[in-house]
């Protein structure tokens, strides 16, 4: 068949036999398409390809088509228009030889298949049991292999400050997300801000029992918030850090002439039900009225 480039025709053609893409779906339907694959290219040779399995070859196979996996993005993006996947489909096997398991067979089968075609692509060729990435088995993955993250946020009065212990993430990466950012991101703070976000919200690899910098001393206090209210909590945490640290932005209606100033672009942005990467200084007058100035 034709790989299932996205946005083509061939995507169609492709899940009709393989299985749709969406995971939600799948477990719903329970209709998962295990089996093997070859991707290889019109007048390449035969040994220029790659070998693989999946438990479900809808989902797999269209990660490939993507790029989103590093062993084949670069030749799945060589092959273009040319590019092509052999199946090899164990659905509707009832009775197995040997008392094995799909998992197994899976292995036999990519096994049998690298042995036949010697695939250059491959950077392994031993067969590996395959996996379907759903979100019970990503956080077993962090949890088994993650460095946890410990996330405070601070807060002070006239006698102390103190860090409050509101979450312990699996690994950096899931706290990144958390925060709405790509999955280097926590790692950057660490490093770079020495675990400080805005002055606020304080990222440690290590509990903390106290914390001493700049000869300010830091009380650690534990208030842990459930997995279920994490991200809601974390979202109004952030909300108002923009409020407090944001520039201000002062708007001019040209017309009326009335003058509001803001303490964030997102708040500006709220009062003219716009987006906040619209709020900036500028020459052109906003949508024909509004003087926009940064203060």
């Amino acid at each position: 068949m034709d790989l299932p480039i996205p946005h083509t025709n061939k995507v169609a053609v492709f899940s009709k036999i393989a299985g749709v893409e969406n995971l939600d779906s799948l477990k719903k339907s329970g209709k998962y398409i295990p089996g093997c694959y070859r991707i290889w290219g019109l007048n390449r040779p035969d040994d220029l390809c790659y070998i693989g399995q999946a438990k479900h070859l809808g989902t797999r196979i269209k990660q490939h088509a993507k790029g989103n996996n590093l062993n084949t993005s670069a030749f799945c993006f060589e092959l273009g228009d040319s590019a092509k996947v052999d199946l090899f489909l164990l659905s509707g096997i009832n009775d197995i030889p040997f008392e094995l398991s799909i998992s197994n067979l899976l292995c036999l089968l990519e096994q049998y298949l690298i042995f036949k075609y010697k695939p250059k692509i491959n950077k392994l060729l031993v067969a590996r049991p395959g996996i379907i990435w759903t979100k019970d088995v990503i956080a077993k993955h962090r949890e088994k292999v993650g460095k946890k993250v410990y996330i405070y946020l601070k807060s002070e009065n006239k006698k102390k400050i103190t860090l409050e212990l509101i979450y312990i993430c699996d690994s950096a990466s899931y706290a990144s997300q958390l925060f709405g950012y790509e999955r280097s991101w926590i790692k950057n703070i660490l490093i770079r801000n020495k675990g400080w976000y805005k002055a606020k919200i304080y990222f440690s690899s290590i509990p903390l029992k106290e914390l001493c910098i700049d000869g300010k001393m830091y009380n650690v206090i534990e208030s842990l918030k459930e997995y279920s209210e994490i991200k809601k909590y974390v979202s109004k945490i952030i909300n108002e850090i923009s409020y407090r640290y944001g520039k201000k932005i002062r708007i001019i209606n040209t017309k009326t002439g009335e003058i509001n100033t803001y303490r964030s672009k997102k708040e500006a942005a709220d009062a003219l039900n716009a987006d906040p990467a619209s709020i900036y200084n500028r020459d052109k007058l906003f949508r024909g009225i509004y003087k926009i100035i940064e203060i």
